[in-house]
């Protein structure tokens, strides 16, 4: 009984790799490449960091 459960998990964890691979699922963490930001993206997070200071800052005085 065991050895036929023990094939079963075999049997679904080759599938579940198997699906992991089609899905590209399956590449590690160390892998993955970085986002890169664009200069639009800079200039956005930027704008909005300065209205925050500018905000913090009007209310503060």
């Amino acid at each position: 009984m065991s050895n036929n459960f023990t094939e079963r998990n075999r049997r679904i964890d080759l599938q579940t790799r198997e699906i992991a691979q089609e899905a590209k699922l399956d590449t590690g963490l160390g892998f993955m490449v970085p986002p890169r930001w664009r200069a639009s993206t800079a200039i956005v997070v930027s704008l909005i960091l300065l209205a925050f200071v500018v905000m913090i800052a009007s209310a503060l005085f």
